[in-house]
């Protein structure tokens, strides 16, 4: 085979290289906007629409719940220090004292003082965690709540949004480039902050930063071909699994539920009678620690409710 002959062959091997990463680029771009329309889009509209229909009731009886585990620590805290306080007052022999004079020493007058204060910083750092993860899931279903309102009162056509975002996906996703440069990174992932936070404005603005980019790195040998061909075959296979990943979990795999009216409303049913029961135990555990305090004249009164307004 003369050389002329080999590079024609190298030549036109480049040819259906370039074809084939062609195809593969519209494949990956495809697959890349797909999981992020999935993440941003429909799974965060599937979040809104459970979040309107149960959040508040299930923040509400985990509210409770946190203050019924609060509750009962205090009260198990209180009973342990008044016990280790009446066994150092109180350390005689009961049965040497006369009748009267036991009496006397279980008036108020010699009940253990006991310091609310230590006992109330003890139970904010041992429910910190909860205390935090609860505040964390109540903000959560406030913003979605509060953004559906806004979206609902705007009315927004996200069609322009979605087609630029497909546009920056092409021209500079790193996981279409053969070795992306951090400004080329830096580029994309300023579209994807903005189309992420749903910001037409901002989002035009990298698309015409990218637009003005020249991709620095671009295939030139045989070698940078089959390189970056195999790449995008590499990352459609990762891309699947990712898509897979979100479409056979939470919160995708709720959409069908919360399009039955029926299952809806018997859940929430559930939910409203779940409320009203840990709701009644916290008021009679309540009761019980104020009765608590009153018997060890316990007069600083702990506030069980703070930050759970």
């Amino acid at each position: 085979m003369t050389e002329s002959q080999k590079t024609r062959e190298n030549e036109e091997y480049i040819n259906s290289l370039k074809d084939e990463i062609s195809y593969l680029k519209e494949i990956l771009a495809s697959k890349l906007f797909e999981e992020d329309y999935l993440i941003n889009f429909t799974c965060r509209e599937i979040e809104t629409d459970y979040s309107l229909k149960f959040g508040v009731y299930k923040y509400k009886i985990k509210d409770y719940k946190l203050r019924i585990k609060k509750t009962k620590r205090t009260m198990e805290l209180i009973k342990r220090m008044v016990d280790k306080q009446s066994t150092n007052q109180f350390n005689k022999e009961t049965e040497d004292l006369e009748k009267n004079q036991i009496k006397i020493n279980r008036t108020k007058i010699n009940k253990p003082k006991i310091n609310m204060r230590e006992i109330e910083n003890h139970i904010e750092n041992e429910f910190k965690e909860e205390d935090f993860e609860l505040e964390t899931e109540t903000a959560k279903v406030n913003i979605l709540i509060e953004e559906h309102k806004n979206n609902l009162s705007k009315k927004q056509d996200f069609k322009e949004l979605h087609s630029i975002y497909k546009d920056c996906i092409r021209k500079i996703h790193p996981d279409l480039l053969l070795e992306p440069t951090d400004y080329e990174e830096t580029l994309f992932y300023s579209s994807k902050e903005a189309y992420e936070d749903r910001d037409l404005e901002e989002l035009k603005s990298a698309q015409n930063l990218i637009n003005m980019h020249n991709i620095e790195n671009i295939p030139e040998t045989l070698e940078d071909f089959e390189s970056l061909r195999n790449k995008l075959e590499i990352n459609i296979e990762l891309e699947d699994k990712e898509i897979s990943q979100i479409t056979n979990s939470k919160p995708y795999t709720q959409q069908k539920f919360l399009l039955d009216t029926k299952k809806v409303n018997s859940y929430r049913e559930g939910l409203v009678t779940s409320l009203l029961e840990v709701e009644k135990e916290y008021i009679k555990l309540n009761k019980e620690l104020s009765e608590l305090k009153k018997e060890n004249n316990l007069s600083y009164r702990l506030d069980l409710t703070k930050n759970h307004n």
